[in-house]
């Protein structure tokens, strides 16, 4: 059972559970989702419409489906919205109580609740697991929030709940705002790309990699329950780096306007993930190089 499979990550994992033969795949969506992500594979898949706001039908639906997987991905986010903290809460935090309330008699294998970099906060160091969260912006509080309670309810009730981090995560079907597809787009229609005027780093990595850790974690929900885990390379660029790679990756250039792009207030010169308890108790490594995750990526958004 996934929530937010319509989504970025969400659609990539549920190609990548389809591939490996996996069976009754259940999507929980709202109403207002979009499908378009999913176009070609809706045939596959069991969707049941519930909000994860709705506790009494929430319950009703999991107790049907009986999961003995529960990928939770679905999250709002609305960096620059501060009008937004409200549905943020509600998704974010209440919405994954609930789930972890309606599934708690369930006997699942693995629970996994996905997290975010953003909950870290500012740290001029690789960021780990055991550092003392430090979150600048509403959805990032909500976040830690959210891996707070999974923390507590494995504990607290004996279930085998993992949190997944991500960091900058790239590939197919990302949101054409976000970074990366931006550039791919400006280079594509000839147009200048507009940067942020600082040198900021993130650490990027491509999705594939990402769907990997998600796979690795199905079978490992008892040796792994309670723990948080960063999904990143351990490698940080900042965003001309990554351009100038693009650049060499497609033999193309356009105009780059650097400070066209207001800085955030969680840019920042360093951002990058501590991987070691990732590799150690999963036996797993990024495959992907920039370049390689870049090419893949210009490749499918050409297409599309």
């Amino acid at each position: 059972m996934i929530t937010g499979g319509a989504g970025f990550i969400g659609v990539n994992i549920v190609n990548r559970l389809l591939d490996l033969g996996y069976k009754n795949i259940n999507l929980i969506i709202r109403d207002s989702t979009n499908l378009n992500r999913l176009k070609n594979v809706l045939a596959k898949v069991n969707l049941h419409k519930v909000d994860l706001s709705d506790k009494k039908n929430l319950q009703k639906v999991i107790s049907r489906i009986n999961p003995s997987i529960i990928i939770h991905l679905a999250t709002y986010s609305a960096y620059r919205d501060r009008e937004a903290v409200s549905q943020m809460i509600e998704t974010n935090v209440t919405g994954t109580l609930n789930l972890l309330i309606a599934s708690r008699d369930i006997n699942y294998d693995v629970f996994i609740n996905t997290g975010s970099s953003s909950e870290y906060g500012i740290k001029e160091k690789p960021m780990n697991e055991d550092d003392i969260l430090k979150p600048t912006s509403f959805y990032a509080a909500t976040k830690a929030s959210a891996t707070f309670l999974c923390q507590v309810f494995a504990k607290e009730y004996q279930k085998p709940i993992v949190t997944l981090r991500p960091f900058s995560v790239y590939g197919p079907y990302e949101e054409e705002n976000r970074f990366i597809p931006t550039i791919m787009k400006a280079i594509m229609e000839n147009k200048p790309i507009k940067l942020t005027p600082g040198s900021q780093r993130r650490d990027f990595i491509y999705i594939q990699d990402v769907v990997d850790v998600y796979i690795k974690t199905l079978s490992c929900g008892k040796k792994l329950s309670g723990q948080i885990l960063n999904m990143g390379t351990g490698i940080e660029y900042t965003n001309d780096e990554v351009i100038q790679t693009l650049f060499r990756v497609v033999n193309k250039k356009v105009k780059i306007e650097k400070g066209a792009f207001p800085k955030r207030l969680w840019d920042n010169p360093h951002w990058v993930a501590d991987i070691s308890k990732t590799k150690k108790f999963l036996n797993w490594k990024p495959k992907f190089t920039l370049e390689e995750g870049l090419g893949y990526t210009y490749n499918w958004f050409q297409n599309e």
